[in-house]
C-alpha cells in the first residue's frame, strides 16, 4: 500500500503566502506520484474554507490568529488523529501551535520538518520563547529540509546540521512558461512588478521610494495589512498615477499579469524572506529579477549579473540604481530574462525537485503491516466550522 504522508502547516491555500504555495505544489506532486497525501492546517476564523486538490485529503481548523499565528485548543487532538493515519509526518515551520502539540505526542513515526524562515520582527521575549520551543522540537525530528545552502546555515539549525537536507522548492511552472507578452502601446513606460503579501518585511516602502525617481510604472499584485499605508505613501510621493494596486488575483490571472511587466522586484528587507517563491514564477515568465541580499537564499534563486541584479536590503538608492540600469540597458535586461527562464526551468521545476522529496520519504518510511497503513479517517476530510 502507498505511503501516507501527512503535511502540517499553519494555513492552507496558495493565495495565503509563499509557504502555502510550496505546500500546494508538494502535495499535488506527491499525489500524482501515487502517495496518499493529507494536510492538517488552520484558517483564520471567519474566512472561507479553501478546497483541497483531487487526491489530497484535508482538514482546516477555524482559529483566531494572534501575532500571525493561529491558535486552536483542539489542535493537539487533531494532530494525534492525523499522526495515526500517516506513515510520515511533515511539518512546515514556523508554526508554534504544531510544535507545541507535537511535543505532546509519543512520536511513533518519522517526522520531517521544512524550515521556511526564522521568526523575526517580534518582541525579544517572544522570539526567545519561540526559539526555545523550536529547539526542543527539532531535537525530535528525523530530517530537516531547507530550500538552499544559505538557509541551512540559519542560527536555528546550528546544532542540527547532521540532519539537514538541502532540497530546493519545485513548482508547476507550465502556466508561466506558456504565458505570452501582451502588446503594449508605443512609448509606454517600462513596468516594474511585485507579487506577494503586503506585509512589512517585503520592503515595498523601499520600492516606492526608489520608483519615485524612475521613468517606470509600478504594478503591485497582492493584498495585506500594509496596503492602506502603502497607498498613502504612493500618493505622498507623487506616484498616484504610476502605481497600480491590483489586490489579490486568482492563480489563472498571474502568468499574464507578470508577462505584462518588464522587471520583477523583490525588495524584502528581513530574513523572514528565505526563498521568494514569486521570483521563481516571474523568472519562469521570462522576467529579470532585482532582489536583495539576505543570506537566506533569495539571491541564489535569482543570481546577480546572471538573471538580474541583487542589492542590499532597505536601501532605496541602491535599488533605484539597479532598476535604472535594467531600464536603460535593454539588451542586458532581455538577456537576464532569458537566463531567468532557463534557470527556473532547470532548478525549480517540480519534475526536477519532486523525486528528491519523495526519495527522502522512502528512506524514512517504516515498513509496517498493511493494517497500519489505513485511509485517512473521515475526521480529516472535513472543514471545521468556526465556533
Amino acid at each position: 500500500m502507498a505511503i501516507a504522508i501527512g503535511h502540517v502547516n499553519k494555513l492552507w491555500g496558495r493565495d495565503r503566502g509563499g509557504v502555502e504555495s510550496v505546500l500546494h505544489a508538494q502535495v499535488c506532486d506527491l499525489s500524482r506520484r501515487g502517495y496518499r497525501v493529507a494536510v492538517l492546517a488552520c484558517r483564520p476564523r471567519g474566512s472561507a474554507a479553501r478546497a483541497f486538490p483531487p487526491g489530497v485529503a484535508g482538514r482546516e481548523l477555524a482559529a483566531p490568529v494572534v501575532a500571525s499565528m493561529p491558535l486552536h485548543p483542539g489542535f493537539p487532538r487533531a494532530l494525534r488523529e492525523f499522526e495515526a493515519a500517516s506513515d510520515v509526518l511533515h511539518f512546515h515551520l514556523p508554526f508554534p501551535l504544531a510544535e507545541a502539540a507535537a511535543l505532546q505526542l509519543p512520536k511513533r513515526i518519522p517526522w520531517v520538518v521544512t524550515l521556511h524562515a526564522e521568526v523575526v520582527g517580534r518582541a525579544r521575549w517572544l522570539r526567545w520563547m519561540q526559539r526555545q520551543l523550536t529547539e526542543r522540537f527539532l531535537r525530535r525530528v528525523d530530517a530537516i529540509v531547507v530550500s538552499s545552502a544559505s538557509t541551512s546555515q540559519l542560527a536555528t539549525l546550528r546544532e542540527h546540521q547532521e540532519r539537514v537536507r538541502v532540497i530546493p522548492f519545485g513548482f508547476d511552472l507550465a502556466p508561466f512558461l506558456a504565458a505570452e507578452r501582451p502588446p503594449r502601446p508605443p512609448g509606454a513606460p517600462p513596468v516594474l512588478v511585485f507579487l506577494g503579501r503586503l506585509v512589512p518585511y517585503k520592503g515595498l516602502d523601499v520600492l516606492l521610494h526608489a520608483a519615485a525617481a524612475l521613468p517606470a510604472d509600478v504594478h503591485i499584485i497582492g493584498d495585506g495589512r500594509e496596503r492602506p499605508r502603502l497607498e498613502a505613501l504612493a500618493a505622498a510621493l507623487g506616484l498616484r498615477e504610476r502605481v497600480t494596486f491590483f489586490g489579490h488575483l486568482p492563480d489563472a490571472a498571474l502568468p499574464a499579469r507578470l508577462r505584462a511587466a518588464d522587471i520583477f522586484v523583490l525588495p524584502s528587507c528581513t530574513q523572514a524572506e528565505t526563498f521568494g517563491v514569486a521570483q521563481v514564477e516571474a523568472m519562469a515568465a521570462g522576467l529579470p529579477v532585482v532582489n536583495t541580499a539576505l543570506a537566506t537564499g533569495t539571491d541564489w534563486v535569482s543570481a546577480h549579473g546572471l538573471t538580474g541584479m541583487t542589492v542590499p536590503p532597505g536601501d532605496p538608492r541602491a535599488l533605484r540604481a539597479a532598476l535604472a540600469r535594467m531600464i536603460a540597458d535593454r539588451p542586458f535586461r532581455l538577456a537576464c530574462g532569458r537566463r531567468a527562464r532557463a534557470r527556473a526551468l532547470t532548478l525549480f521545476n517540480v519534475e526536477r525537485r519532486g523525486p528528491e522529496l519523495a526519495a527522502l520519504y522512502q528512506e524514512l518510511a517504516p515498513r509496517r503491516p498493511p493494517a497500519r497503513a489505513t485511509a485517512a479517517p473521515a475526521a480529516l476530510l472535513r472543514h471545521d466550522r468556526p465556533a
